[in-house]
């Protein structure tokens, strides 16, 4: 699941002739957060998961991606019009998972189930930036070619253009977790929680 901050611009407005829009390079940073749960079982771990875990829109999460898009944007004003010629796009990502307080109190099977199914958390997650990424991708294109009259319109073309590209995002983001369910609960590791062992 994912839940994205809203996306901050800021924007150097030139009031000079610029050059032809340049494509931007969208950065990106991951930050791994842990949380903590406890078990002597898989069934025992999940519950725990239940208790500590985080929360998206206000439902149980196992892992979570947050993601915080900045952009920077130059603006140039030419006779009449005005447009974008420079767009910098930054996502830090925040990826939230759980770690038991003591793996050593898996038996030897389960600690290998855990490590299997916390690598396909961490691949679901990172999957998650891949989409952010992808949308980011999209308004960079969208704002290099905003060309209005003023430079004041351009700018509030430009930070118009994320809302609308948000909603779309959005529904991947959704539509990636439902498609994921079938994937999640056929996890060795939650098999055994769905066996109760």
């Amino acid at each position: 699941m994912i839940r994205i901050d809203k996306l901050r611009a800021a924007a150097a407005v030139m009031l000079l002739g610029g050059p032809l829009p340049a494509a931007a390079d969208t950065a990106q940073s991951i930050d791994y957060r842990y949380y903590t749960v406890s078990g002597r079982t898989p069934a025992e771990i999940y519950r725990s998961i239940l208790d500590r875990g985080p929360r998206v829109a206000g439902e149980k999460a196992i892992a979570t991606t947050t993601a915080r898009a900045i952009q920077n944007y130059s603006l140039a004003q030419q006779g009449s019009s005005c447009r974008v010629t420079d767009n910098q796009l930054s996502f830090r990502f925040t990826v939230q998972l759980p770690r038991p307080t003591n793996i050593s109190a898996l038996s030897p099977q389960d600690r290998a189930l855990w490590q299997q199914f916390t690598a396909f958390l961490k691949a679901h997650e990172l999957q998650h930036t891949k989409l952010w990424l992808r949308c980011g991708a999209a308004l960079d294109r969208k704002v290099l070619s905003i060309k209005t009259g003023s430079c004041k319109d351009a700018a509030q073309e430009a930070e118009e253009l994320w809302g609308k590209l948000k909603v779309n995002c959005d529904k991947q983001q959704t539509s990636f977790d439902r498609e994921q369910r079938s994937e999640l609960a056929a996890q060795p590791f939650m098999q055994r929680v769905m066996r109760g062992d």
